[in-house]
């Protein structure tokens, strides 16, 4: 429970959809969206674990980190599920196209395969970690954006989203300015 005591916040938008299917089909309706804040990859990954009170240096953890990547598709090829506790488990998935009789099915119409991860338990759901922060859209942050930079202090994002299509709701007022 690290992250409301951080000061982080997990920032997501609401955004519209229209089901064509269920109870709801027809009916527009809302939900939160995240909003993601960037992307790690390895390399930063191991650097960053490796200053949180870690024995090893940061080329430790990225080596054991690559090495842990080629033994779970080492071991997918093989069709074995890899469990690892809280992060979770891969297992390995086919894609391919079927066939109108069991007779008929064959490796080759395989397209693909690929690793499904599920998170495991302490990863499945941390909301109760999380502080959640309500931002605009990343097309009404873009609108804005635009707007500022033309020197225009304050504009509707009704005018700018009316015959667009739809896809989102701003939130956070129609005034330009600061956060």
């Amino acid at each position: 429970m690290a992250n409301k005591k951080s000061g982080s916040k997990f920032r997501y938008s609401v955004t519209s959809f229209t089901p064509t299917m269920g109870k709801k089909a027809g009916q527009k309706q809302y939900h939160p969206t995240a909003q993601l804040s960037g992307t790690i990859d390895l390399p930063k990954l191991a650097q960053h674990m490796s200053e949180h009170d870690s024995k090893y240096n940061e080329g430790d953890v990225y080596a054991v980190l690559v090495q842990a990547v080629k033994c779970i598709k080492e071991f997918a090829v093989q069709g074995v599920k890899v469990r690892l506790g809280d992060l979770g488990e891969f297992v390995p998935k086919i894609k391919s196209t079927s066939q109108a009789a069991a007779d008929d099915v064959s490796a080759a119409d395989i397209s693909r395969v690929t690793l499904r991860w599920t998170a495991g338990a302490r990863t499945k759901n941390f909301v109760a970690e999380c502080d959640f922060e309500q931002v605009a859209t990343r097309k009404n942050q873009a609108l804005l954006l635009q707007a500022e930079k033309n020197g225009q202090t304050s504009m509707s994002l009704a005018e700018k989203t009316s015959g667009g299509s739809g896809s989102g709701t701003g939130t956070g007022g129609t005034e330009a300015g600061g956060e």
